[in-house]
């Protein structure tokens, strides 16, 4: 988080992270090494690049869209149109789990008890056009149907988010 902190620091006016999401990373970490699917199965899922999505998705937890912070939505889960605000979640951790089970339907794991209504909702469709693809699926793909946006512009994000991350903590 101190990653987060650093950038939210150097904003004028700097802007600080509620301290709800404090452990946001090692929950992202934990969950999904293994997130929990049916009859004690689990599947690990690349949780840093859903975190750096999570990111992008909340500018930083700074949360300047229309979800609000006590939605507990950290991927803008069924905000769909401007100004509607998305799912709702009871926890910090029910909202990483619902981000990491719509990553993981969009790689076409079928999610049996999904947290979000939206990953329930939309998940056969996504499922088939992403079957469509016949290879693996990419953060790219799924920027085509999550965001609407070109695929590249999403997916560029992500990476460099990833890179500055790297950048800072990880080269030395």
């Amino acid at each position: 988080m101190q990653f987060v902190a650093a950038r939210n620091h150097a904003l004028a006016p700097p802007r600080e992270v509620d301290q709800r999401f404090a452990d946001v990373a090692a929950l992202y970490r934990s969950i999904g090494a293994c997130v929990p699917m049916s009859a004690g199965q689990c599947i690990g899922v690349r949780w840093d690049y859903a975190f750096f999505q999570m990111l992008i998705e909340t500018n930083y937890l700074t949360y300047t869209g229309g979800v609000r912070p006590e939605d507990n939505n950290f991927a803008g889960i069924g905000a769909t149109v401007a100004g509607k605000p998305g799912e709702r979640f009871a926890s910090v951790r029910d909202g990483v789990l619902a981000h990491l089970q719509h990553v993981l339907m969009y790689a076409g794991v079928v999610i049996e008890h999904p947290v979000a209504q939206r990953t329930k909702v939309v998940q056969a469709e996504v499922h088939r056009r992403m079957q469509q693809l016949g290879r693996p699926v990419t953060f790219s793909d799924l920027a085509t149907l999550w965001t609407g946006t070109d695929q590249g512009t999403y997916a560029a994000s992500i990476e460099r988010t990833q890179n500055r991350f790297a950048d800072a903590f990880c080269r030395g």
